[in-house]
């Protein structure tokens, strides 16, 4: 016990060094009433208060009695990132010692209520607190909740939150937090270890730092959807938290918001960007972690001393770097896959990893690691990306040739060339490389089905962009061409000599160029469909009907007049109807 306070003591010392070393005054404005005299706490339960990472709160969370003291007269108050816009309330005010919804009950129910409660007053400039005999808290009201200090008492290794219930947070065992309310502020609720029950509302966006920390008698919490920001160190030391769930617009895992829980299975959501420092450090109940491709960031020490940590779903592309002793003594780790977007990783990322079995990387980051000596090298499986201008081919032979070999999930391809044999060609939208990447085929290779001579029809991807220059060139079987979402340019004789092609309908919004000739020689090709496109420019069809068959093409009818500007004689080396 002496070692995990010990342990406590030096996070919490690291994230308060430019904090005053002396307990912050109670708030002016509280409405105490009497109550029985709390029993004097033990030594034993004194030994047993642990001390968390401990941040200032944000300034959009602090008193604004404190805050406009302290600005010259005349300055407007600055609105920070944590701070949620309030709605303008016509309603009249409530009082300062009651809360400011109440719901309808009878008369004999509100008087009893009323006597009831033990203290109340205000947390917010919108925003009342209220505590019952049955140790509910109550926060009522609209807009942000102020955030609060918590401060080192000097020459201990106690901590102050300068909340005006702190004295009275042992007999806090239920926290409701009404609708209209916006943010829980920070270290509202730090130490309240006999707190069991949450229920936080559906429109709350901020639950600030250390909102919940050292509330060690606290299983599971439910977070609304609509939280977007869980503050550093909200749920620290919670050592009986084994179940809550992380909103999919939480954009940040912050410092140490889950260090020291009983969790085990936990799931990023995918709008997360990243994974602050110590943010799981110290769960060593947590057996499974899942982190999806948007994580870019894993900082130092994220998962240390999480010794059950079993299984790390990580996304194969995405995350750029692993920061030092980030999974140092997870020693239930036996598998780790690094991300291939993984260029650096430190000798001490897992460090005390002794059960570690295997560690898959790229051929790039393995070179980097031999030639430091990294101590788990020996255990390394390499696996290959591909470089730029490597070919590669898929289940049916056809090859695909790497334009872009980014390892981000950012990949592309161009269509190289296929089987003779095959009839009906659907160029995909992606296509998946060795070790699962999967890239996208942006373009088709001059010549890349040139004298294919089976090919009957074409389907082309929705992200091919440009169908290169003799592209489909005598294809004499080829009889229609659709598709193409998203192609911009149809290359020279791009289709010239496809002697029974007869359809052509393009479906892109954004083709701007046909190129010259590109339907040369095509006798049974009467009319054109590109009836999506608004990008057409007169010099992306100069020529481009030249030696054609083609009579009509079909556009879109707010582009008609324009068009047959640009598909005149002198333009387009002949004469079409342009219709819609």
């Amino acid at each position: 016990m002496k070692h995990l306070k010990a342990t406590s003591v030096l996070l919490s010392a690291a994230m308060c060094m430019s904090m005053v070393i002396t307990p912050a005054a109670v708030m002016a404005d509280e409405t105490e009433v009497p109550s029985e005299t709390l029993t004097t706490e033990s030594s034993e339960t004194k030994e047993n208060e642990k001390t968390a990472p401990t941040v200032n709160p944000t300034p959009s969370e602090t008193d604004p009695k404190a805050t406009e003291s302290s600005e010259p007269s005349g300055t407007e108050e600055k609105e920070t990132d944590d701070q949620v816009p309030e709605e303008k309330d016509s309603e009249e005010k409530a009082p300062e010692d009651q809360p400011a919804e109440e719901s309808e009950e009878p008369e004999e129910d509100k008087k009893e209520a009323l006597n009831s409660i033990v203290a109340s007053g205000k947390c917010g400039p919108k925003v009342n607190w209220s505590l019952d005999k049955a140790g509910t808290f109550k926060v009522t009201g609209k807009g942000s909740m102020t955030g609060y200090n918590c401060v080192q008492t000097a020459g201990t290794d106690d901590y102050v939150v300068d909340s005006p219930w702190f004295s009275r947070r042992k007999e806090i065992r239920k926290v409701i937090v009404s609708k209209g309310v916006t943010t829980v502020g920070s270290y509202a609720f730090r130490e309240c270890s006999n707190l069991v029950s949450v229920s936080l509302p559906t429109g709350l966006k901020i639950i600030g730092n250390g909102a919940f920390g050292f509330c060690d008698s606290i299983t599971k919490i439910s977070v609304p959807k609509t939280v977007t920001r869980i503050g550093e160190g909200a749920f620290s030391s919670d050592y009986k938290l084994v179940s809550i769930n992380i909103p999919n617009g939480v954009k940040e895992i912050s410092d140490y918001t889950f260090s020291f829980t009983a969790l085990t299975n936990v799931v990023i959501p995918s709008s997360a960007t990243g994974i602050g420092k110590n943010a799981f450090s110290g769960c060593k109940a947590l057996k499974s972690i899942k982190i999806p491709s948007s994580v870019k960031h894993i900082d130092d020490r994220a998962f240390r001393n999480c010794t059950s940590l079993e299984t790390v779903d990580i996304a194969f592309v995405g995350l750029d770097w692993i920061g030092t002793f980030a999974f140092q003594n997870c020693t239930g780790l036996k598998h780790f896959l690094v991300p291939l977007s993984v260029m650096y990783l430190d000798s001490q990322t897992f460090g005390g990893c002794g059960n570690l079995e295997e560690i898959e990387m790229s051929e790039t980051l393995y070179d980097k690691c031999k030639a430091l000596n990294h101590p788990f090298i020996a255990k390394a499986k390499v696996f290959h990306y591909l470089p730029e201008g490597q070919d590669f081919s898929d289940e049916q032979s056809v090859y695909y040739r790497i334009l872009n070999p980014e390892i981000n999930g950012t990949g592309t391809v161009m269509l190289y060339t296929i089987p003779y044999s095959i009839e009906k060609v659907v160029i995909p939208s992606v296509v998946t490389g060795p070790e699962g990447v999967k890239y996208k085929v942006i373009k088709i290779d001059p010549w890349a089905f040139r004298y294919h001579q089976n090919i009957k029809s074409v389907v082309i991807g929705s992200n091919i962009t440009s169908i290169r220059d003799n592209a489909f060139e005598n294809c004499i079987n080829l009889v229609s061409v659709t598709g193409g979402a998203g192609l911009r340019s149809i290359g020279t004789r791009a289709f010239k000599g496809c002697t029974k092609l007869k359809t052509v309908i393009i479906t892109s919004k954004a083709l701007w160029k046909i190129g010259p000739y590109a339907f040369q020689g095509d006798k049974y090709l009467k009319t054109i469909y590109i009836k999506n496109t608004t990008k057409l420019a007169k010099s992306g069809v100069k020529n481009s009907l030249k030696s054609s068959s083609v009579k009509t093409v079909k556009v879109k009818k707010t582009k008609l007049k324009k068009y047959k500007k640009f598909f005149k004689k002198k333009n387009c080396g002949k004469k079409v109807k342009i219709k819609k």
